[in-house]
């Protein structure tokens, strides 16, 4: 019996070892990769339904959302910070920047999917605009002000 233990431990340690050195992600077949990022950075804040939570302002039905593509592109590369005004509401919190994480072609498909699903958005972003933005931008350090963004381009 004693054997049979410390076999059933080596295969037990061989088998984790294998899984740390080739990790693999779960994820089911045709699942949305814009909803994946959406559900890994903004739905602890934003909540999976675009409701919001405390301090976080929704998404669902926000001007912030079905406005110009390239201010929420703006947002999601370097962050934003200040008073915003949602449906009647004051929320001042900081949303930070994932610009440095995520790639264009993963902020394409996150704001593609909180576009279509938050503001019935039917033309997906692209990578080449993501680009565009970012290029445009890319001395930038700090978070955008809302005063920036409502600015304009």
């Amino acid at each position: 019996m004693r054997h049979a233990v410390a076999f059933a431990t080596f295969i037990l340690a061989a088998a984790l070892a294998g899984c740390a050195a080739h990790p693999q992600t779960a994820q089911m077949p045709n699942a949305d990769p814009g909803q994946t990022h959406f559900e890994s950075y903004c739905a602890a804040c934003h909540q999976y339904d675009g409701q919001g939570m405390g301090e976080a302002p929704p998404l669902d039905g926000s001007p912030w959302v079905s406005g110009p593509p390239e201010r929420l592109i703006k947002i999601v590369l370097h962050g934003v910070r200040g008073s915003m005004e949602i449906e009647g509401k004051t929320y001042n919190r900081e949303m930070p920047a994932f610009g440095q994480i995520l790639s264009d072609s993963e902020i394409a498909s996150l704001l593609s999917f909180v576009r279509r699903r938050f503001a019935s958005a039917t033309e997906p972003l692209t990578p080449a605009e993501v680009s565009r933005i970012r290029s445009l931008n890319q001395s930038r350090k700090d978070y955008w002000s809302v005063e920036e963004l409502l600015a304009g381009p």
